[in-house]
């Protein structure tokens, strides 16, 4: 019997043909990795995503409560908490603003107006603060 070399590349062929366990299991542990760190990045842009709906829907409450200083709010010097429908919890800080002087001398009161937000996010309490400057009757200050 004459053996020629097409039936040892076929035998050889047929060794190389498939992947080692070796190769395999490495290829899997790259691909665990790769999904492992992409979960991650999804699970915190979904979770930061929503931290920043949270602090947007609590500035604008904060940009309305101070909207309504004067209108629907008395302008009076002392604090007025609240809650709002979403959960959030909200409290305004009126005080005067200037000195004595300037109080006898400015023809209108001047009062310093915070808005503070807080709401809790799982593990932390966050809060957004707005401040500005209201004009009112002389009579409005305690």
């Amino acid at each position: 019997m004459i053996v020629t070399g097409t039936e040892n590349r076929i035998d050889e062929r047929h060794r190389e043909a498939g992947f080692t366990v070796v190769e395999a299991v490495v290829a899997l542990t790259i691909l665990a990795v790769a999904l492992g760190v992409l979960l991650n990045v999804m699970s915190n842009s979904i979770r930061q995503t929503g931290q920043a709906e949270a602090a947007a829907e609590a500035g604008a409450l904060a940009q309305s409560l101070l909207a309504r200083i004067g209108t629907q709010l008395p302008l009076q010097d002392g604090q007025i908490d609240g809650q709002s429908e979403h959960g959030f919890r909200w409290r305004l800080q009126i005080d005067p603003y200037g000195d004595g002087t300037d109080h006898r001398e400015w023809p209108v009161a001047a009062h310093q107006v915070s808005a503070e937000v807080m709401w809790s996010d799982g593990f932390y309490q966050r809060s957004v603060v707005l401040t500005t400057l209201r004009l009112g009757p002389k009579g409005a200050t305690r």
